[in-house]
């Protein structure tokens, strides 16, 4: 089967322009963006990912479906269940060998050793999002052939080193409403005493 060719849009991602392949639906036009983080797109790979998160792929960008029209079309069409025959839930889709040689190649390509695990930001949730795949399968491919996941060292010195001050910073902005709610009830004590002390001095000045 030939690969699709998808239309390249440029879209902004952390304050950087980056490209990415785009799928539209031929029913309702709305679209999905698939964004590489290196410097190419795979076609092949923008159509798995597109694939994993429920968009009917076809052989031209005629046939391309969302996830809301493939459900609404599905709805038209399958007739109503009855107690005695009921339609079978459809089987997972399983890990392709294609499959696993793209997470095997991709973890090869991030990961250090058995001892320290994944390169800085690298996680098995990380690089099952930048693929399009289940995290399941990297982590049995990773678990398989190269080692435990590990920690990311500097994320856990970065959370250690955080945690206090996120907890100073909610205790500074605990104490800070506490102190606008008292300045608010010492506010509504004086205007009365301010109404009063005007009244005085306009007597005053009349008497004078």
């Amino acid at each position: 089967m030939s690969v699709r060719n998808f239309p390249i849009v440029k879209v902004e991602r952390e304050g950087q322009v980056r490209q990415a392949a785009q799928i539209e639906c031929a029913r309702c036009n709305v679209t999905a963006k698939f964004v590489r983080a290196g410097a190419s797109i795979s076609m092949e790979q923008a159509a798995r990912w597109f694939r994993s998160h429920g968009w009917e792929v076809g052989s031209s960008a005629r046939h391309d479906a969302c996830p809301d029209c493939q459900k609404r079309q599905t709805a038209k069409v399958i007739p109503m269940k009855t107690s005695d025959n009921s339609a079978a839930a459809e089987p997972p889709r399983e890990m392709s060998r294609e499959d696993r040689r793209i997470i095997f190649a991709k973890i090869d390509e991030l990961y250090l050793s058995d001892k320290t695990g994944y390169a800085t930001p690298w996680t098995d949730a990380a690089v099952a999002r930048d693929l399009g795949v289940p995290r399941a399968w990297v982590s049995r491919v990773r678990e398989d052939l190269f080692g435990p996941e590990g920690s990311n060292a500097e994320f856990d010195d970065f959370l250690e080193r955080a945690a206090p001050v996120i907890a100073d910073m909610k205790n500074l902005h605990r104490s800070c409403t506490a102190q606008l709610e008292e300045a608010r009830r010492i506010a509504e004590r004086i205007e009365p005493l301010e109404r009063l002390a005007k009244r005085i001095e306009r007597e005053i000045g009349k008497a004078s």
